[in-house]
């Protein structure tokens, strides 16, 4: 695997963002777990606060609220310490206490019993030290205030959860006191710090697995792209016929087989346009150089008197202009297919110019004895369009049905529209178009050798100039033709 390759970046990105989500999700459970981990340790020291002070408020009611009792009661919760003189009244309160205490694991807690006015402490079980007795005191006037506090004490290497809540007694009424008790946070770090381990051997294993399924599952997606790839780099100028298949069913991968093949199809196309092109292109000037190069040489052979040098230069002549006639009809068709920009769209009234166009049309169908009928709409007809363009249109259709039609035959121009589009049909009583040829006429130096038409030889370029401009003015040519009988160019354009 490339590192500069989609199926290397894909899988990178696809692990970064599992990695992102993994994180994520352990840390939610980590905070979720210790919140909970927490709120349980809180609730036990809290419920060992409370039979603490319970243990001692039993031991007073039996033994009086004197401060001899408060001692002994305080001490023996607390320390386990003394023996009342009259311990038959303690012996059930004994009992029930040290079995809460197992029960309750007080054994290990740290407790403190303490003056919040002044700050000391009065009575702290046997396993607390100097150190920790200061460190359950400090902030203690603040505790003071409130009914509940919780906090940390770290000390001797010992990490404790500490409930501080007031304590009340019959003989301590009017001094405040201040009941601490602390467990150990070990069994709290013990599973976070698992979960921890945990998440930290599981995500880069989980990472590592989807990493490579990953890979595994983006070198089958780009499978077929790649036998894409390979089709195309075996397609060559010389044979464009290859098609790729698409094998699977993915529609993306659909799209892109379409495209691609609709994309060959067209560079087939244009590559077989190219060929023809060339070579029409030169057929059509290799005549008339040969022509040229032929009547010079034989002029300069010999001698010759000066009306035949006259009959030279002017077939000379007649052949440049005919050369320089298929140069700019190509130079137009080009500028038709690739400079559409350069034309200049204005409205104006159609049949102001279908009337110039027929007035024309007589003149070039004088010398054949053709009729020219117009028949128009009365009523304006405003398209949107580049005038001059559009009357070479038209123009180039009448000299074909002059050129097409016998001698006193007859060219119709009619108008219609129908409110959205506008049609200009330009029929004639002509030859005709044999119906093998009717698909070719649009095609550029197509020349129909069709022996009934008599007339002169033409470019081959007029229908193909016809069809672009009315193709670049959103319309396009339609055309009916009868061998024998004439034809119809019918052009259509939006209004």
């Amino acid at each position: 695997m490339k590192f500069n390759s989609i199926r290397f970046k894909i899988s990178i990105f696809y692990t970064g963002i599992l990695a992102l989500i993994l994180v994520f999700y352990s840390a939610i459970n980590y905070y979720n777990l210790r919140y909970a981990l927490y709120r349980d340790l809180d609730n036990e020291v809290l419920v060992k606060a409370q039979e603490i002070s319970t243990a001692i408020n039993s031991y007073l009611e039996p033994l009086g609220n004197d401060q001899r009792a408060f001692d002994f009661a305080v001490r023996r919760v607390i320390r386990l310490e003394g023996m009342h003189p009259n311990q038959v009244k303690v012996d059930a309160i004994e009992r029930a206490w040290l079995e809460k205490r197992v029960k309750q694991n007080l054994a290990d807690a740290y407790i403190n019993l303490a003056s919040a006015d002044r700050t000391e402490a009065i009575v702290s079980s046997a396993n607390m030290t100097q150190p920790m007795i200061a460190g359950f005191l400090s902030g203690i006037a603040a505790s003071r205030k409130k009914a509940l506090s919780y906090k940390d004490v770290n000390l001797d290497n010992r990490q404790l959860r500490v409930v501080t809540i007031p304590f009340y007694s019959n003989y301590r009424k009017k001094q405040a006191l201040l009941l601490q008790v602390g467990v150990s946070r070990q069994p709290v770090f013990i599973i976070l710090y698992g979960r921890l381990i945990f998440a930290a051997l599981t995500i880069p294993l989980i990472l590592l697995i989807a990493g490579f399924f990953g890979g595994v599952i983006t070198a089958r997606v780009l499978r077929p792209i790649m036998e894409v790839t390979w089709v195309a780099s075996n397609i060559t100028h010389k044979d464009l016929s290859v098609r790729v298949e698409a094998k699977r069913g993915e529609e993306e991968l659909k799209y892109l087989v379409n495209a691609f093949n609709e994309m060959i199809s067209r560079l087939d196309k244009s590559f077989r346009y190219i060929a023809e092109f060339s070579s029409n292109v030169a057929h059509e000037l290799k005549t008339p150089l040969t022509i040229i190069k032929g009547e010079s040489e034989l002029a300069l052979m010999k001698e010759r008197d000066p009306a035949e040098y006259q009959r030279v230069v002017k077939v000379t002549l007649e052949e440049t202009e005919g050369m320089l006639r298929v140069v700019e009809d190509l130079l137009l068709l080009s500028r038709l297919e690739y400079q559409p920009s350069a034309f200049h769209f204005e409205p104006f009234d159609l049949n102001s110019l279908i009337d110039d166009v027929a007035e024309l049309a007589k003149k070039m169908a004088a010398a054949k004895n053709i009729a020219v009928k117009l028949g128009r709409l009365d009523k304006p007809v405003i398209i949107r369009a580049d005038a001059p363009h559009i009357r070479r249109m038209f123009l180039n259709l009448v000299s074909n049905a002059v050129k097409f039609s016998r001698l006193g035959g007859e060219i119709d121009l009619k108008v219609q529209s129908d409110g959205k589009t506008v049609s200009v049909s330009v029929a004639d009583n002509g030859v005709g178009i044999p119906p093998g040829n009717i698909n070719k006429i649009f095609d550029r130096f197509f020349h129909d050798d069709y022996q009934g038409h008599s007339g002169e030889s033409g470019t081959g370029l007029g229908l193909s100039i016809a069809r672009s401009i009315a193709r670049i003015h959103g319309g396009d040519i339609s055309v009916q033709s009868q061998l024998h009988k004439g034809s119809a160019f019918t052009v259509a354009l939006p209004l």
